[in-house]
């Protein structure tokens, strides 16, 4: 399947509905991802799933937008099936959130730490939401992060792999691993322990992120380790890196300590308490 398939299929689309196509903004394992004008004039995130993909996950990924209604989550406009010389894709439209990724935000250099803070503090509030709607994220990262056009209202986006608590699991139990980016997932995540993963594995996810945002190293780094190492620690439930327990005491995110342990029971219980720890380090 070549890019320039899927970019054909995306203007055929626009062409049949009225709508401006503009220029890919991003590609997935799934999908890829166009900039479109609506003919209303809303700008868009224009999205065509590749045939062979898990048809299954693009209907958790629309029911969970529609269930998640927040702020901090992107908001999902329209999906359908659309055909192409006898070929049917999955086309949908959401909107399109121009203040980039938070990948492109450390690109430039770390956050300080009250930035930090205030991001945290969103995305929590978003967690909340998907938590409450008995949903797990499972993939939360700096790519995962996107701004709105102001530039520091950050927006959750891409809830390809949102595992439903209540619904049967898409993942098979013998699959050694789980869905997700390996670098910040949980043990559970990493180790497909189903019975274990619920909410709190999107809190260790967020806390990693957090920690890359002010630290520009990972929570269970023990100094300048490579990626694969840090992985293995976390799946084997290893120790955090001291040099990330005294960043964090240091910088005033002790709260990220509680959210990145090996273990669950560890972390913060609810959403609620995680916020209202995380609001009483913004008052300090």
């Amino acid at each position: 399947m070549t890019a320039n398939l899927l970019e054909a299929v995306a203007a055929a689309y626009c062409a049949h509905n009225g709508l401006t196509l503009h220029t890919s903004i991003g590609t997935g394992a799934f999908k890829e991802t166009f900039g479109a004008t609506l003919s209303d004039g809303r700008q868009a995130a224009l999205k065509v799933y590749k045939p062979g993909f898990n048809v299954q996950r693009v209907i958790r990924e629309v029911e969970a937008l529609t269930r998640c209604k927040h702020a901090g989550i992107a908001e999902l406009f329209a999906i359908e099936a659309f055909d192409v010389s006898g070929i049917s894709y999955v086309v949908s439209t959401e909107e399109l959130l121009s203040g980039g990724t938070l990948s492109q935000k450390l690109a430039i250099g770390l956050l300080p730490s009250r930035e930090v803070l205030v991001i945290g503090a969103a995305l929590i509030d978003a967690m909340s939401t998907i938590a409450g709607n008995r949903l797990v994220h499972r993939d939360l990262k700096p790519d995962n992060i996107m701004f709105r056009g102001d530039g520091v209202s950050p927006v959750v986006v891409d809830f390809g792999l949102v595992r439903d608590l209540a619904a049967e699991s898409i993942t098979q139990t013998w699959q050694m691993q789980g869905p997700g980016t390996p670098l910040f997932a949980p043990a559970e995540q990493l180790r497909n322990d189903k019975a274990m993963i619920d909410w709190r594995a999107d809190q260790f996810s967020l806390g990693v992120l957090l920690a890359y945002s002010a630290f520009g190293f990972h929570p269970y780094d023990h100094g300048g380790d490579h990626p694969e190492a840090i992985v293995e620690r976390v799946a084997v439930r290893g120790n955090l890196g001291s040099q990330f327990i005294h960043a964090a005491e240091g910088a005033n995110l002790g709260c990220l300590i509680s959210m990145v342990q090996p273990w669950p029971i560890s972390r913060f219980r609810t959403p609620a308490a995680l916020s209202e720890h995380w609001n009483k380090q913004q008052e300090n």
